[in-house]
């Protein structure tokens, strides 16, 4: 049975008068700054670094993650968590310093595992193979890419040997980005997620029922678009006193310093306008995840979000079970016909609403349709555990990606621009792909609580009002940022420990109203 839902703990401050408390502050928040300054480094070289900067860009990343390596690993700071392990566990201290204990061991302990040399040729290898992808994906060209991959593949085999496991190489990947996952837990997730999306994905195929989604295709001029994108992101309330947006091969959200400087990228599509739209809501949803953490939290690892899972639920909650939804844009239809007035001029909400739930196999992962966009998470989570267990080398990648979109989607990617090359992820490592499906669950929990909270959501969003749904994830999730571990978050803000039936039932509900579906 549900417990009650809780409000996150009071104690968001540290215990500023203790003085080892006092200590691993001062020595964890120039780290913060360091890290905030890569993470600049980083959306600088998406967005504007030019073509021929890759290199020395690489050696400045290198240079970098040096002397973070240094600071993580110091002496001093190992003696200051064994010392503090002893005694934050007692009633003087606040759920602030018991994260921030929990946190800064899990980096120190990741961080005395690897030797700096292999820290800065990770950073190295990563901007070369960045600016490789990016390349590559223009040209078409897997091939020109492929030994840029093997570096990371052999890299990212190497950290996970060092971290350790017990069953899975993957393991100590995968747990870098949510942290307590195993491929054992994937592995009895996973399965039933596929059999909900594929048994759904043939009930509206059999339905007969076809969504007209012309009005999201023709003409779109891209300068326009983005214009768009910050008057959504503002309609959901993002703050561009503390952040920015910008265009990028691939959409992003990064943190300089949540939440005080939180920044977004999307990509444009001259003829598809929910490419750059979508993308907007989508980081905007991680974006108001970062920019509402308390201040206290500021240059700590506490500062965003407990993980990338409970990240990508917000991401996945604004844009589709909010984005999507008709209320939503009964109450924003405004700026679309605003910015594209002859596009849309004949073209109600309702009908963009409809068009943007259209259930279509595809080729892309990022415009994929809530009912097929895990078939993708869960090719891309096959491959790169393949690749890191050594059953598949990347030269095959190609090919298998193709096979396995046939299986899976019906689909076939007519060259690997589409397919093996549409990501950016696989230039920085592995693990990082399931937090999508588990974002994808966790966000379905949370949104069904949000309803429960706010029973006359629909109404406040027909209206334009986004701050009853804001403020309730900023109270109950947000400002609380990486203090507790994920499945304790999820509980304390749904009443609830991470149940995958949620997600099942909201995906059946959606849309067997929009497809008109008998119950099965």
């Amino acid at each position: 049975m549900a417990s009650a839902q809780r409000t996150p703990d009071a104690s968001l401050d540290f215990s500023h008068d203790d003085t080892l408390v006092a200590e691993l502050l001062d020595h964890l928040r120039p780290l913060a700054d360091l890290r905030a300054l890569g993470a600049l480094a980083g959306w600088d070289q998406n967005t504007a670094l030019p073509d021929g900067a890759g290199e020395v860009r690489g050696h400045q990343l290198a240079t970098l993650q040096g002397v973070l390596h240094d600071r993580w690993t110091a002496e001093r700071l190992g003696t200051l968590l064994g010392e503090l392990g002893e005694r934050v566990t007692g009633p003087a201290y606040s759920d602030a310093d018991r994260g921030l204990l929990r946190e800064a061991k899990r980096a120190y302990d990741h961080a005395t595992k690897l030797p700096r040399g292999l820290v800065e040729e990770m950073a190295r290898v990563e901007a070369g193979a960045f600016e490789s992808w990016r390349r590559a994906r223009t040209r078409n060209d897997f091939a020109s890419f492929a030994p840029w991959l093997s570096r990371v593949v052999t890299l990212q085999r190497e950290v996970a040997d060092r971290f350790g496991y017990t069953e899975s190489r993957y393991d100590a990947l995968l747990d870098q980005y949510e942290p307590g996952m195993t491929t054992r837990r994937l592995d009895a997730i996973f399965p039933a997620v596929r059999e909900a999306s594929v048994a759904l994905l043939r009930r509206i195929e059999a339905s007969g029922t076809v969504v007209d989604d012309s009005c999201l295709h023709g003409s779109f001029d891209p300068d326009t678009q983005v214009r768009l994108c910050e008057r959504v992101l503002r309609a959901i309330g993002y703050d561009f006193a503390r952040g920015g947006i910008a265009r990028s091969p691939h959409p992003f959200t990064t943190s300089f310093g949540s939440p005080f400087d939180v920044r977004v990228t999307v990509r444009t599509d001259a003829t598809f306008l929910p490419t750059s739209v979508m993308a907007a809501v989508h980081e905007g949803g991680h974006a108001l995840y970062e920019q509402g953490s308390v201040p206290a939290l500021a240059r700590t690892p506490l500062a965003g979000g407990a993980s990338l899972g409970a990240h990508e639920s917000q991401s996945r909650l604004w844009e589709n079970a909010i984005g999507r939804s008709e209320p939503f844009w009964r109450g924003q239809f405004a700026l679309v016909r605003e910015a594209f007035p002859r596009q849309f001029a004949t073209v109600d909400a309702a009908t963009f609403a409809r068009a943007l739930n259209t259930v279509r196999p595809s080729l892309i992962r990022v415009e994929a349709d809530e009912v097929t966009y895990n078939l993708h998470i869960i090719i891309r989570y096959e491959l790169e555990r393949g690749l890191m267990e050594g059953t598949i080398a990347v030269e095959e990648l190609p090919g298998l990606w193709n096979a396995k979109y046939r299986d899976y989607l019906g689909v076939e990617p007519p060259n690997d621009a589409d397919g093996v090359l549409q990501d950016v992820h696989w230039t920085s490592g592995f693990g990082y792909f399931p937090t999508y499906t588990l974002g994808n669950l966790y966000g379905a929990q949370i949104y069904a609580a949000l309803r429960r909270a706010v029973p006359d959501l629909d109404d406040r969003l027909a209206s334009s009002d986004t701050t009853a749904a804001r403020s309730w994830l900023q109270q109950r999730m947000y400002v609380v940022g990486a203090t507790y571990t994920p499945d304790d978050l999820i509980e304390r803000v749904t009443g609830a420990p991470p149940d995958p039936a949620y997600f099942a039932r909201y995906l059946d509900d959606k849309f067997s109203a929009i497809y008109g579906l008998p119950r099965p």
